[in-house]
């Protein structure tokens, strides 16, 4: 099997190493936080410091402390300087701007980004930063005070700065990267009400996905109103959105696939987990995967693409979706995508002359920056090389740990 290959994990580990060795130089910035890169790694001050990209960093820098990465832990404790107590938190109001400083500073207080905090600290914690543990805290008291809705089993979207206005926009997205911070905080703490809320945002969002061929279910929504109505047709006039697109996103297909067969690894006895995983990866493949290469970003409700670009993020999510059904199946068609999805990205997705991965691509597989900016992102990139040596029963963090 591949994924049990020594040459084929050594060339993983070649990966992981690279993509840190693009960043790590680069990513701290000298007055605090971390830098946004541009494509060969030079910072590129204008987009400011968002939540989101900051806590991916380090999160995915806490996985390279336990790696034995060197240096890592010095980029760590950069970044925990900014969000314990330093600019990125709100020390009047609590919890974390969207973005200190660029050219659209934003001090409004979106699920997103706290989802990512979350999962940072849940991370660093395992690492061994004892600050780690206060950004769970704080994150997971702030989820409790403001986000959570008990009787939706799901999380409100955002807030201003004091968390006195709601957006009545409900969202799948950062439901999702939820469901994945709460599955590390169960890891890291133990405490069961991470897993029985990932749980059950899962089984609103994913669930769907096993039922009737006919109504395309695994075609999940993206956008809702306030009483978590799907909105179709939302931003119909902005197909292109890094966050809101309209359609149906294929990347997030493969990463309700792996989240579901995550959930079923650390113990969730729910039997619809594994025929979900299942049916959102064969439809990725089938609806989103091109003749020449690459998921299409969007799909319509009719499953036809609308924004035929390429992104990053999907190849990655899409090997580790592609993994851990392997593992659950012992089905070789999923070693088949996992071998060419990792072609496929080696072929264009990975820069070989300056590091990291383009993070966007034309219809024809030529990187422009027309959505992204530059290298903003190693979190989905560097997780991608490691899901090959990742049991079933544990995630990312939990793992590397022992490693």
């Amino acid at each position: 099997m591949i994924l049990d290959d020594p040459g084929h994990l050594g060339w993983l580990a070649e990966q992981s190493e690279s993509l840190l060795d693009f960043y790590q130089p680069h990513i701290c910035n000298p007055d605090g936080g971390y830098a946004w890169l541009d494509s060969i790694a030079e910072p590129i001050p204008s987009q400011g410091h968002p939540l989101w990209a900051g806590s991916r960093a380090l999160h995915i820098f806490g996985l390279a402390t336990m790696l034995g990465r060197e240096g890592a832990a010095d980029v760590v404790r950069h970044g925990l300087n900014w969000y314990v107590d330093g600019p990125g938190h709100d020390a009047e109001y609590g919890g974390w701007f969207a973005q200190v400083g660029g050219d659209t500073p934003d001090d409004t207080k979106p699920l997103y980004g706290l989802a990512h905090v979350l999962l940072a600290g849940s991370t660093v914690l395992q690492a061994g930063f004892e600050e780690g543990a206060r950004l769970v805290e704080e994150a997971s008291s702030l989820i409790d005070a403001h986000y959570w809705s008990e009787a939706d089993g799901l999380c409100l979207e955002s807030y201003d700065r004091s968390f006195t206005v709601l957006d009545p926009y409900r969202g799948q997205n950062a439901n999702m990267h939820l469901t994945e911070a709460y599955l590390a905080a169960y890891e890291a703490t133990g405490k069961e009400v991470y897993l029985e809320r990932a749980t059950r945002i899962a089984t609103f969002i994913a669930k769907p996905a096993i039922g009737s061929a006919g109504q395309a279910p695994w075609r999940l929504p993206e956008h809702f109103d306030e009483h978590w109505k799907p909105t179709l047709d939302y931003n119909i006039d902005r197909p292109k959105d890094p966050f809101r697109p309209y359609g149906s996103l294929v990347g997030h297909w493969l990463e309700w696939a792996k989240l579901c067969l995550q959930l079923r690894g650390l113990g969730v006895d729910e039997d619809w987990l594994l025929p979900a995983a299942v049916r959102l990866f064969d439809a990725s493949v089938d609806e989103g995967w091109q003749p020449n290469g690459g998921f299409v970003y969007t799909v319509d409700w009719e499953g036809r693409p609308v924004v035929g670009d390429r992104y990053f993020w999907e190849p990655a999510e899409a090997v580790g979706a592609a993994c851990f059904l392997a593992r659950a199946t012992g089905d070789q068609r999923y070693l088949d995508w996992y071998e060419r999805v990792w072609q496929y990205t080696d072929e264009h997705v990975i820069d070989h002359q300056h590091g990291s991965w383009y993070a966007e691509l034309d219809t024809e597989n030529r990187p422009i920056q027309v959505t992204w900016l530059g290298k903003p992102d190693v979190y989905h990139a560097y997780q991608a090389t490691l899901y090959a040596r990742l049991p079933l029963d544990r995630g990312l963090a939990a793992w590397a740990a022992k490693a």
